[in-house]
């Protein structure tokens, strides 16, 4: 956790990448953004920018609906300047997802950050 509360505190951004696990961030991310909390003032007090990218298998409308709303809360609490979301629905394999309109997306999301 030291290396990456360096990475943090030395970037501008923070991009958050998960697939979606029963309507959540995965284990993995949630422990470092747990850990968070030691440090969440000093993030708060940055204003950095954020991006979140995630994938699902499942393409119904409401199936990313909890993974956003918690990236949104996420972004409030640490101050974040939210600069975009890609949210892949029906990319439950790596073919399903090249085949798709999401790696454009995430593709012209990195582009236009400024």
């Amino acid at each position: 956790m030291t290396q990456i509360r360096k990475a943090v505190m030395e970037s501008d951004m923070l991009v958050f990448a998960t697939p979606l696990y029963f309507f959540g961030i995965s284990a993995q991310l949630k422990t470092v953004i747990d850990r968070f909390c030691a440090f969440s003032s000093r993030i708060n007090m940055r204003n950095m920018k954020s991006a979140f990218l995630s994938v699902a298998w499942n393409d119904d409308g409401w199936t990313m609906d909890a993974i956003r709303a918690h990236y949104q809360a996420l972004v409030k609490y640490l101050n974040l300047r939210d600069m975009g979301m890609v949210l892949g629905t029906s990319c439950g394999t790596p073919s399903m997802t090249k085949r798709s309109q999401y790696p454009q997306a995430a593709y012209e999301l990195g582009k236009n950050l400024r």
